[in-house]
């Protein structure tokens, strides 16, 4: 039985997909959807350089942008969702590892069920470098569905 469903949105056409794959599901269920966004902790400053402040400050002030980003991407996967009948619907904005985020969110809020868009990395890229719904897939103990 489900008893929530848990979509990771990012902005892309797969994520939109995966938006609408999951309201179908909740409505079917009739069960909650939490929607998460994650930021990346990734820093863009060396961190050999990141004791000066300056640089900290332009990090922070990214991070920041970012996290404003997320939480427009999150209203507007809510307000795609709600138009294909999904009726409870809350969003979140978290900072972190994405696969490890998302994995941590599924298991806090009790999701049994874990949404995401597959993108199309090539090959080669995706075996070195491994997808964020791979990794999901390969750690999360809900079950995972990736949406094309």
């Amino acid at each position: 039985m489900v008893a929530r469903i848990l979509v990771a949105v990012d902005g892309s056409d797969h994520a939109e997909r995966a938006v609408d794959f999951a309201a179908e599901l909740t409505t079917c269920f009739s069960v909650p959807l939490t929607i998460l966004n994650v930021v990346s902790t990734t820093s863009p400053v060396p961190m050999v350089m990141g004791t000066y402040a300056e640089l900290e400050q332009i990090w922070l002030n990214a991070r920041g942008a970012l996290e404003e980003a997320g939480e427009e991407l999150v209203e507007a996967a809510k307000r795609r969702a709600e138009a294909a009948g999904a009726a409870d619907v809350d969003t979140r904005v978290e900072v972190g590892s994405p696969a490890r985020t998302i994995t941590d969110v599924a298991t806090e809020i009790g999701a049994d069920v874990i949404v995401m868009g597959r993108r199309g990395l090539g090959d080669l890229k995706g075996l070195l470098l491994g997808s964020v719904s791979h990794k999901v897939a390969q750690v999360a103990d809900a079950t995972v569905i990736t949406v094309k």
